[in-house]
């Protein structure tokens, strides 16, 4: 076999082999690019802000917790206060009720005191009227009428003043009457004791 055969069996044997052979892919040695100096710092910031509202919203929630707790022990404190305060009003409100009490039950006592004494006064002012209007020769009724003037002074003034409104009616009474029916002829002339009107008349005096 001479040089040229040979090396077109070669040539024709490597050709085979690169036919039967499968075709594979190169591997994929691309790799992700890394991120870029403005991407990176794009997300630090998002972080940063996301970290700082997250902040914010602690705080503020923080805050409004206090706020409650400081309205909500504030307005304890003034219930406890109004409480207090209604508490030492009902307590005096309590001692003046009894203390009125107290002045009320004297008060009762002391007018019954007093009725007492008027009644006992009013018994001895009509016992001295009725004596007063016997030595006058007064109706003894009248002392019921007397007594209601209430005064001594001023009972025996009026005992006065109708005692001799009455002697004096009487007398003008009894003149008219003698005028009227003068004394008969050889009719008896009494006088002193025996002299009936004279004797009425001593009575009024």
């Amino acid at each position: 076999m001479g040089l040229y055969q040979r090396s077109f069996l070669f040539w024709d044997s490597e050709d085979c082999k690169n036919q039967a052979a499968p075709e594979t892919e190169a591997p994929d040695t691309q790799q992700t690019d890394p991120a870029t100096p403005d991407q990176q710092n794009t997300e630090t910031e998002q972080q940063e802000q996301s970290f700082t509202q997250s902040q914010l919203d602690s705080e503020a929630d923080k805050r409004v917790a206090k706020a409650l707790a400081k309205a909500k022990a504030d307005y304890q404190s003034q219930l406890d206060k109004v409480r207090e305060s209604a508490k030492s009003e009902g307590e005096k409100y309590a001692k003046m009720t009894a203390q009125q009490k107290a002045d009320a039950e004297f008060q009762a006592k002391q007018d019954a005191l007093d009725k007492r004494q008027a009644d006992l006064d009013r018994r001895e002012l009509k016992a001295n009227i009725g004596d007063s209007l016997h030595e006058k020769g007064l109706p003894a009724e009248l002392a019921d009428t007397l007594v209601v003037i209430g005064d001594a002074e001023k009972i025996h003034a009026v005992l006065d003043t109708v005692s001799d409104t009455i002697q004096k009616q009487v007398a003008e009474g009894i003149r008219e009457k003698l005028q009227q029916n003068p004394p008969k002829a050889g009719a008896s002339n009494l006088s002193g004791a025996d002299d009936p009107f004279k004797d009425k008349l001593n009575k009024y005096k």
